[in-house]
């Protein structure tokens, strides 16, 4: 009996571990799922990466302007049936992960197969940004996304 428990152990150990969102950028700092999305700007910029699906989810937010400001990035699990657009506040889901990047604007996430919305966002004057990705652990694609944070007009 112990060691069927033990056994029972070890896969619900193993099914968390392999199944769990989490960052593998060492210059973006994990922060808690309640932190909010820095609504700023006056528009959401979407991308939908989707037609191109990536193994590991890794990239590079620059801008606005010179250099890179700490961004807040927050990853949703997405269904395909999901609309791209959602107003601010309308979505109640919750992140699987977020991190703030560091000076050099980099990331990285070790996600399970299906879709997500990375979404990126910075302080009051900056528009958010939505990435659409889809992960699929067969892919070969190990292309970085960019991205170039925008100014509220």
């Amino acid at each position: 009996m112990q060691q069927l428990m033990h056994i029972a152990y070890c896969f619900s150990l193993f099914s968390f571990l392999t199944n769990s969102a989490y960052c593998q950028s060492h210059s973006c700092k994990k922060v808690p799922l309640t932190t909010e999305t820095r609504w700023g700007g006056n528009q959401t910029i979407e991308i939908d990466l989707r037609d191109s699906p990536v193994r590991t989810v890794r990239g590079n937010v620059e801008g606005p302007g010179e250099g890179t400001l700490s961004t807040l990035i927050q990853v949703f699990v997405r269904k395909p049936s999901d609309p791209l657009y959602r107003a601010p506040g309308q979505s109640d889901a919750r992140p699987v992960v977020a991190c703030v990047t560091g000076e050099d604007g980099s990331f990285a996430f070790s996600l399970s197969p299906g879709e997500y919305e990375l979404r990126m966002s910075q302080n009051g004057g900056v528009d958010v940004t939505s990435v659409f990705v889809k992960v699929d652990r067969n892919s070969q694609s190990s292309e970085k996304v960019k991205v170039v944070m925008q100014v509220g007009t």
